[in-house]
């Protein structure tokens, strides 16, 4: 079922679009050329609220849940996440779309800008690695986000703003640390296969985050054909969140700036 909202001048429509064993709940808003947002892990499409309005003033927006996360369905069997979303793109009759992916978000992009690079239009990773890029574990720990490093996100918002995430964060419905997530990765994965992302790349990484995400940022910018890196000042590992302005005024800019590589789809 859709429903509908009002987003200041703009209408939004909220439905759920099919894919193979399972639906994917998704919002769109405005006109334009398109543009998807995906989030990051244990958050949902409710993270991109200060992207999806700067942005359907100009574009088409599309945020989404991606499986196993939100209002979407939880995996009960084989997916591909980059699949899913051109499965969200086909049924929404769109042919080429940007891409801004955060954390795990960006993953899925540069995967899709691999499999489908007729479909993309630019790449943007904010604190973003590729598949493939593993992260050392301590034996035993539960797979989601550091505790430390979620704590220096919030401290760096409002306390509204720290309440509104915390919110996001507490409907995680906490599946990945239950099952066995039967995600299939990219073969091979894209962290060896970044010189086949043509499509202009924006990479963008937050000044205050780990050392790990800023390792990955100069190996994405430097990897893909058309690399950019920028470090946005005063933000961790969500600089969307923590520094929207500056972070929408970049993506924006990009986006004008590689209009040439993308065209108007719907």
């Amino acid at each position: 079922a859709c429903v509908g909202k009002e987003l200041g001048l703009t209408s939004t429509e909220i439905c759920f679009a099919p894919i193979e064993r399972g639906l994917l709940r998704y919002e769109r808003t405005g006109e334009g050329p398109v543009v998807v947002f995906l989030h990051g892990f244990a958050v949902d499409r409710r993270s991109w609220a200060d992207q999806i309005t700067a942005f359907a003033e100009r574009h088409m927006v599309i945020a989404y849940d991606l499986r196993g996360f939100g209002e979407s369905t939880m995996p009960n069997g084989p997916y591909r996440p980059h699949e899913d979303m051109a499965a969200l793109l086909d049924h929404l009759d769109i042919a080429q779309a940007s891409l801004v992916g955060s954390s795990m978000g960006a993953r899925v992009a540069f995967d899709f800008a691999i499999e489908y690079p007729e479909r993309t239009g630019v790449v943007v990773s904010a604190d973003g690695v590729p598949s493939g890029w593993v992260f050392p574990r301590l034996p035993g720990a539960r797979r989601g986000p550091d505790p430390a490093l979620f704590a220096r996100t919030l401290n760096s918002l409002s306390e509204e703003r720290q309440e509104w995430l915390k919110a996001i964060v507490a409907d995680y419905s906490r599946w990945h640390r239950k099952n066995d997530d039967p995600r299939v990765e990219l073969e091979p994965p894209a962290i060896n296969r970044l010189g086949e992302v043509m499509a202009p790349t924006l990479v963008v990484v937050g000044a205050n985050d780990i050392a790990r995400f800023h390792e990955a940022a100069d190996m994405l910018a430097t990897g893909v054909a058309h690399g950019r890196k920028v470090v946005i000042e005063n933000a961790g590992h969500l600089p969307n969140l923590e520094a929207p302005e500056a972070f929408n005024k970049l993506v924006l800019d990009f986006l004008d700036q590689n209009r040439q590589h993308y065209e108007l789809s719907r």
